[in-house]
Formats: structure tokens, C-alpha cells, sequence
């Protein structure tokens, strides 16, 4: 069997999203798709070969708020508090990626099956996993995942309620089906099965999370922040966005600037999205 390394292309000369990465580890301990497809202990190389799977990246639109529904699922299974935490990291860092984008057409326009496996998902050069960024921050759910079904099948409502192509929702149907039928299943962290409460059992109260759907602008150097987009996005919408980081803060005058070391350029302005409470 060949190792994960063998299908990793080649280091990419150094762009933006390099160098904002480097920025975002600085303050967040993220694990990247690279981290992903090389690390012997990562979420996709202790899947079993065979078993669905199904990567959220950091430029998927929708991608924090399954995050914290799963959060909110996972809190609710148990999952020890350490693995609540890197999800946490995982979702931080996702927010704060600096390219954003509506999930694009999956395969079936092409033929190809939309349920990969881990080793698919794996050795598959078109695969997400493989297609991210390799700085890109990523979030792997798989099959034996007890909560993997309710999050997938929640990405499908978000990405459709942001404007994904139906496709793509459809895509997402199939994987959460072919999860369904996945035998195995655990509890993360605890590798024991998920159990029903007792009749009458008292029940830990968790907040529902407030899901992040409205996009802001918002400039690193002064903290200005603006409202620039509320879903359903479309194309044009996130074009507008893409430009609109590449230049001066509206604000404060901020401009971006080239390192003189690296030659690599450093954005002023980012996003994020927020809640619609805190959207106006």
C-alpha cells in the first residue's frame, strides 16, 4: 500500500495564503490538510480504508458552522473535553482563513462517486483533502464518528440555505447515507459505543450554538470591521470580497505590504463571519 506522502504534490512557490497561514499559526495550533494527509495519527490515516468520509476546508462558506454543530453534538455525546478543544482550534482557525468560497460542484457532473473513502479521500489527487491548500485548515468527519450523520446532513441545510449548487446538497445526502449505514460507531475520544440516556435521566443543559452566517470585513491593523455579505452568497458577492481584501482599509489608510525577506505580500484586511445578532 503506498503511503500518504507519495500522492502529496509537489511544495507550491509562495502565495498569500502561505503567508497568512504563517500568520494564523502564530496565534492558533491548527492542523492543516498537509498536517492531514502526512501525520500517521491524524482522523484520515486511522480510518479504516474502506470507511465514508467527509472533509470540511477552511474556504467552504459553510464549514465553521458545521464545525460548531458538531461541537454541540459531540459536548452532548460526551467527547472528553481535550478533543472538544482541538475542534474548537480547528474551527477558530477555519474562521479565520482568509479565502472564502461557495462549495463547488461535486462529481457527480463528472461521473466519479461522491462518497469517498478514507483511502480514496486519501491517494484521490482531485480528492478536497487533497485539492485544499496545504495550509488550508481542515476538519475530517468519518463514518464511525457517532455524530457524523446529523453534522453532515446539517452541512447539506447550510450549504443549501448559502446558495451551493443543488448538486453539491445532494452529494452530501449520499455521504450522510452511506455514513448511516456504517456499522461501527463511537464516541470520539472514548472509543466506546454511544449509549441512550435512561428513562427519566437528568439531562446536561447545552447551549445551542448561534451560527456564524454573515460575513464582515475587518482591517488587522486598526480593527475596523464592516458588514459585507449575508447568506444565500453567490459568486459575484464573494469576488467582491476576494478583491475587497486586497486593498487598503477603508478606515485607517492601511495598505498591504511586501515582506522584504520572503517577498511574500501581507494583507491588512480579513473576514469573519458572525452571528446575524452581531451582524449590523
Amino acid at each position: 500500500m503506498n503511503s500518504p506522502s507519495d500522492h502529496i504534490p509537489s511544495a507550491p512557490a509562495p502565495d498569500s495564503l502561505s503567508a497568512s497561514a504563517s500568520s494564523l499559526r502564530a496565534v492558533i495550533s491548527y492542523i492543516s490538510a498537509r498536517d492531514e494527509r502526512v501525520n500517521p495519527l491524524s482522523v484520515i490515516n486511522r480510518a479504516e480504508p474502506d470507511e465514508p468520509v467527509f472533509v470540511l476546508r477552511a474556504r467552504d462558506m459553510v464549514a465553521t458552522a458545521a464545525i460548531e454543530w458538531w461541537l454541540w453534538c459531540a459536548r452532548n455525546r460526551g467527547v472528553p473535553d481535550d478533543k472538544l478543544a482541538r475542534a474548537e482550534l480547528q474551527r477558530r482557525a477555519a474562521d479565520l482563513w482568509i479565502e472564502k468560497r461557495l462549495p463547488t460542484q461535486s462529481g457527480q457532473e463528472t461521473g466519479k462517486a461522491v462518497v469517498r473513502s478514507a483511502r480514496q479521500e486519501r491517494d484521490e489527487p482531485d480528492s478536497v483533502l487533497n485539492h485544499a491548500h496545504p495550509d488550508e485548515p481542515v476538519f475530517v468527519i468519518v463514518a464511525s464518528d457517532a455524530v457524523a450523520v446529523e453534522v453532515v446532513e446539517f452541512w447539506a441545510f447550510m450549504a443549501q440555505r448559502h446558495g451551493a449548487p443543488d448538486s453539491k446538497v445532494q452529494a452530501a445526502m449520499e455521504v450522510a447515507k452511506a455514513m448511516a449505514r456504517w456499522s461501527h460507531k463511537r464516541v470520539v475520544g472514548t472509543g466506546s459505543r454511544p449509549q441512550r440516556a435512561a428513562p427519566g435521566a437528568a439531562a446536561p443543559e447545552v447551549q445551542r450554538p448561534v451560527h456564524r452566517t454573515h460575513m464582515r470585513l475587518v482591517c488587522l491593523e486598526c480593527g475596523h470591521s464592516e458588514k459585507v455579505g449575508e447568506p444565500p452568497f453567490d459568486a459575484e458577492l464573494l469576488a467582491s470580497v476576494r478583491e475587497a481584501t486586497d486593498g487598503a482599509c477603508p478606515a485607517c489608510g492601511a495598505a498591504p505590504s511586501v515582506d522584504p525577506v520572503s517577498g511574500l505580500s501581507r494583507r491588512v484586511l480579513t473576514t469573519e463571519m458572525v452571528a446575524p445578532d452581531s451582524a449590523p
